[in-house]
């Protein structure tokens, strides 16, 4: 992947996870950011395209499907299970201080942390009718989704002959419809990856892409296509029994995404110069992406309830310290995951031995003592019966 290709996807994963936490933040403060305010929802569905099209790119150059699942547990392990230990503390503390700021929400209890923490910690929380989140952490319901793209990713290009089939359905039959409905969105940046290695366009149908691209998310906004849509196609707009946005708007924006990325690989050249000179703060920023994503909601639930505990309620002081506390934080555990993370590959691998250990031991051998050979026992066993033969 060329460099320039490289640091645009960082970058757009950085302004994805911000239009997320933007949006987020809206929710707290009551103070609305024109345009990028009204797409958190819609930034989701980048993570997914360029995972999408990451994975079908890095995922292929593992040697095998193991090794491919390590790798994808290392990176969601690392942020997912501080993220799960923060919320909880963070919950915790924030409802001691003030429960009105988490209102209508209620504490939980000993056993349902615990439930949802192990669930999502084991990316079960969405498959089926499961709708189950930690605490505040809102956001933990996309990496149901991405886990198994994942899985359905691992079985598809690892597993060979007859068994694909049987691999790709059963991983198919335990996401369950619900995910199975977003996955065209992740195929999309499936589709771009191969797209931009096999196909290159003129550099005129690349402008034409790439700014179009941006064109059509600002008209989705103007206009407010996603109320558009769910007027013209009500019935699945409603999307009860799907638990997540609109399916059809978010197909529109995988392709809006699509069709940026893909602009942009032809015409990237030109934009070496100034990525290269930005190439530390992208760099820094996609570092921190992950994490900001995961570690933001509670941290502003809870910055939130001190603001209540302490009286500020509304105004620029709780809209100063919603919209700066809350990503300094994250930004910082962010960077200490990333320093970490290969923590979490050691103990899979430590696992991963002890188990391998435990299959491959042999069964220890229970010999009665009338069933005992006595080729088998040792010389001195051996000499003591032939003794009491002889008496």
């Amino acid at each position: 992947m060329k460099s320039s290709l490289s640091s645009y996807l960082n970058l757009l994963r950085l302004l994805a996870a911000l239009a997320v936490y933007i949006a987020h933040g809206q929710n707290f403060t009551k103070f609305r950011v024109p345009y990028v305010g009204d797409l958190g929802s819609e930034a989701v569905f980048v993570f997914f395209v360029l995972s999408g099209m990451l994975i079908t790119f890095s995922g292929t150059k593992q040697p095998d499907g193991p090794a491919f699942l390590r790798a994808r547990f290392i990176r969601l392990w690392s942020v997912c299970l501080p993220a799960l230990l923060l919320t909880l503390v963070a919950d915790t503390i924030g409802q001691a201080i003030s429960l009105t700021a988490y209102s209508p929400m209620q504490p939980y209890s000993l056993f349902k942390w615990v439930a949802s923490i192990g669930i999502n910690a084991l990316f079960l929380n969405q498959v089926w009718q499961a709708n189950i989140y930690p605490g505040t952490n809102g956001p933990f319901w996309s990496l149901s989704y991405e886990f198994w793209y994942y899985i359905l990713f691992a079985a598809a290009v690892y597993v060979t002959g007859r068994k694909k089939v049987l691999a790709v359905a059963s991983a198919a039959l335990v996401a369950g419809p619900a995910i199975l409905v977003g996955f065209p969105i992740w195929l999309m940046g499936s589709g771009l990856h191969f797209a931009v290695a096999r196909y290159r366009a003129s550099t005129l149908v690349g402008w034409a892409c790439w700014v179009g691209s941006f064109a059509a998310v600002y008209a989705f906004s103007f206009f407010d296509l996603g109320h558009v849509l769910a007027q013209a196609f009500p019935g699945i707009a409603a999307g009860a029994k799907w638990k997540v946005d609109f399916w059809p708007e978010s197909y529109l924006i995988g392709a809006i995404v699509a069709l940026n990325i893909y602009g942009f690989a032809v015409i990237g050249d030109r934009f070496q110069a100034l990525l290269k000179a930005c190439a530390a703060p992208i760099r820094f920023g996609s570092d921190i992406s992950f994490g900001l994503y995961l570690f933001h909601y509670p941290l502003m639930y809870l910055v939130k309830a001190v603001m209540f505990g302490t009286g500020f309620t509304a105004g620029p002081v709780l809209i100063g310290v919603v919209y700066t506390v809350p990503i300094v934080v994250a930004a910082f555990l962010a960077l200490q995951c990333e320093k970490h993370k290969n923590l979490i590959g050691v103990a899979i691998d430590r696992v991963t031995a002890l188990a391998g250990a435990v299959a491959t031991s042999p069964a220890k051998r229970v010999v009665t003592p009338e069933l005992e050979d006595p080729l088998q026992r040792s010389p001195s066993s051996a000499a003591s019966g032939e003794d009491k033969l002889l008496m």
